[in-house]
């Protein structure tokens, strides 16, 4: 779901990319619209510097986090859907978008088509057209995921004569950033960056017009006062005792319209985008610079800086972790935890096997990873109804799945568990946070035996233990429960950029690649088969599947292949890649929107706005951005910026700033 949602009667082009000739307007061009993000998943949080991976010289430094957790859970995406695997042809819901070629497109959006004339303004009394995102913009094979419903988006540039909105409505992307537990703020991040250091204009107004509205109300409360019998005739003022009110206006009815690329665009030349990004790639917020943009319809470079030489990619490393995982298991893919009978009577045993989206909140309750994750209460009532009535009195916890050691190579001993890593064990409620519903909180030290403590409460209070031999493998199974598919798992890790949750994944992936279920052996996995689906991994290190550690090598080339082939037309050439790697599209952040990259674009690089759609990193002195873009003509672009030399608050504008020029480009 890369691209942008679009009011076409206020921007054009209508939607993320020109629609067919037959729909494209005449006049000049006027610039994009500027989503506007609004509550959209309780990880979305808007009041931090995104991907939590700073480490400086004197230690940890983190990003500081949100303040206190909210007093009641944001609102929740609509039901998920069910575990269908997404390979296969576009569904014929989706109808798609053909060139010169006979190609099926590889992306599209959904665009806004008012119920107001194209040729006139809307209504004075009228509210600025939002539209909730209910479909990915691409055309993938099944159902939009349940975090793609629910974003808002909304023009960044209104009429004159359209009314102020409510900001009230609105989610507040700005504010200096707060410590959380866990890891040390980073030293070179001052409360405020540039891009919210003076509150925006438009709250400016919006305070006027609250204070206007304020005066109208209390004038309005004394007129009634005097005008209601028998005090008004006291006064003299008779009248009606409820003033006239004028006719509401007729709502606006949004209609969304998907809009995919142009496949006939002929895209930018090496030397029109060579010129066009030389003032954004020489500045001095891009420190050293190693990146790639491509043409992913040909494969073709159009302009790259050192992209066959290796570097620390930060957490765009989960770009090749979401590939390799993708390409090994299938997409309708679960992790099962299961109960089993223990040796002694009253005895069961909670046997984890890497479901990170387990959890303990209420039936009905959406978690940071799904509407519909597998709960221990469920399993706690299968143990009831499968144990003959017999009291369970103690509970074993097995997490010999995995091994190795705690942190991989390249990490601080503050890396686990913090705000933003911790152990990986394959047993664990809602990625092993302290708050099931926070993102970001503090990891646990022991987040299996917290598994087990739920459990045991579950079912009455048993003692909580940590087993000593792995289960018998023909013990009694009491109850199982199943996670979420596999492509909603790696669409929630990469929103957010979840490095728990990718270091799970790879050590599922190992044992299904018959290596050891460590970091290294994960590492190992990746690699191997990122190689038989042939990508070049000559150059490729690996030490984990996050991110974290700053010993990861990867080439600009790698990012921009794998990215080449998600979104490369799904035809003869490249079915099956194409086809496994699809889903990762709906866990590209979208600029100004969602995930990471949900509090960027505000201002400088606010054109960019719904447009970008990218894999975030962030280390200390290092920052990454990965991803797609559609440029000014509908092509489809995409590009791998590794930078380092700077801090997070040079290098993360500094990298927005190039991938808008992207957006903004003609560049013939």
């Amino acid at each position: 779901m890369f691209g942008s949602l679009a009011t076409p009667d206020a921007a054009g082009p209508p939607g993320t990319r020109p629609a067919p000739p037959g729909e494209q307007r005449s006049g000049p061009r006027r610039p994009p619209p500027v989503p506007q993000a609004a509550a959209h998943r309780p990880q979305d949080y808007q009041h931090r510097p995104q991907d939590h991976q700073q480490r400086g010289p004197d230690g940890p430094q983190r990003p500081a986090g949100p303040g206190p957790a909210p007093t009641a859970p944001p609102q929740r995406p609509p039901p998920h859907r069910g575990p269908a695997p997404r390979l296969g042809p576009p569904p014929q819901a989706r109808p798609p978008q053909r060139g010169n070629a006979g190609q099926t497109s590889m992306a599209g959006t959904l665009g806004v088509e008012s119920a107001v004339p194209r040729d006139q303004p809307a209504d004075a009394a009228g509210q600025a057209t939002t539209v909730a995102l209910r479909k990915p913009g691409t055309e993938l094979p099944g159902e939009s995921s349940p975090r793609s419903h629910g974003t808002r988006f909304e023009p960044a540039e209104e009429p004159a004569v359209r009314p102020e909105p409510d900001d009230s409505a609105q989610h507040d992307l700005g504010g200096p950033p707060t410590s959380v537990p866990g890891g040390s703020p980073p030293v070179d991040s001052p409360p405020a960056g540039p891009e919210n250091e003076d509150e925006p204009p438009r709250r400016r107004r919006g305070l006027l017009v609250g204070a206007l509205v304020a005066t109208a109300v209390v004038a309005l409360a004394v007129t009634s006062v005097f005008t209601v019998d028998p005090v008004g005739r006291i006064f003299g003022l008779g009248g009606p005792a409820v003033l006239p009110t004028s006719p509401a206006p007729a709502p606006i009815t949004p209609q969304l319209v998907l809009h995919g690329v142009d496949p006939a665009a002929a895209g930018p030349t090496e030397e029109g985008l060579s010129a066009a990004l030389a003032p954004v790639v020489g500045a001095a917020g891009v420190g050293t610079l190693h990146g790639v943009v491509v043409d992913p319809a040909s494969g073709q470079s159009l302009w790259s800086a050192s992209p066959t030489e290796p570097a620390v990619p930060a957490s765009t490393t989960k770009i090749l972790t979401s590939a390799a995982v993708l390409l090994a298991l299938p997409a309708d893919h679960t992790f099962d935890t299961t109960v089993v009978a223990g040796a002694e009577p009253g005895t069961v045993i909670l046997v984890g096997g890497g479901d990170f989206a387990l959890t303990a909140t209420p039936e009905g309750t959406t978690t940071l990873y799904s509407p519909e994750p597998a709960r221990i209460a469920d399993l706690a009532a299968q143990v009831l109804e499968n144990s003959g009535g017999e009291p369970i009195t103690e509970v074993l916890v097995d997490v010999s799945r995995y091994s190795g050691p705690a942190r991989a190579t390249g990490w601080d001993d503050s890396d686990a568990p913090s705000t933003y890593g911790g152990f990986v064990e394959p047993l664990m409620l809602d990625g092993g946070r302290s708050d099931p519903l926070v993102e970001p909180s503090v990891r646990l030290s022991t987040p299996a035996s917290a598994a087990g403590q739920a459990l045991a409460d579950e079912l009455g209070g048993a003692t909580v233990s940590v087993a000593e031999e792995p289960a018998a493998a023909e013990a009694a199974v009491l109850g199982e429960v199943q996670s979420p598919p596999l492509v909603d798992l790696v669409e929630a890790m990469m929103l957010v950029s979840d490095n728990v949750a990718a270091e799970m994944l790879a050590r599922e992936l190992a044992l299904h690649e018959g290596e050891e279920p460590t970091y290294e052996g994960a590492a190992a996995a990746i690699t191997t088969v990122l190689g038989e689906n042939g990508f070049d991994v000559s150059q490729l290190s690996l030490f984990d599947a996050s991110g974290l550690s700053r010993d990861n090598l990867i080439t600009p080339n790698l990012l921009g292949d794998i990215l080449s082939v998600t979104v490369h037309p799904i035809d003869e050439s490249d079915q099956a890649r194409s086809a496994a790697l699809r889903p990762m599209l709906t866990g590209l952040p979208v600029a100004g929107a969602s995930g990471t990259l949900a509090d960027r674009y505000q201002t400088g690089s606010a054109a960019g706005r719904g447009w970008v759609q990218a894999k975030t990193g962030t280390l200390s002195s290092v920052n990454t951005l990965a991803g797609v873009v559609t440029d000014q003509e509908g092509k489809l672009l995409v590009f791998a910026l590794l930078s380092s030399g700077t801090s997070v608050l040079e290098g993360r504008p500094a990298l927005d700033a190039v991938a808008t020029a992207l957006r903004e480009c003609g560049c013939r």
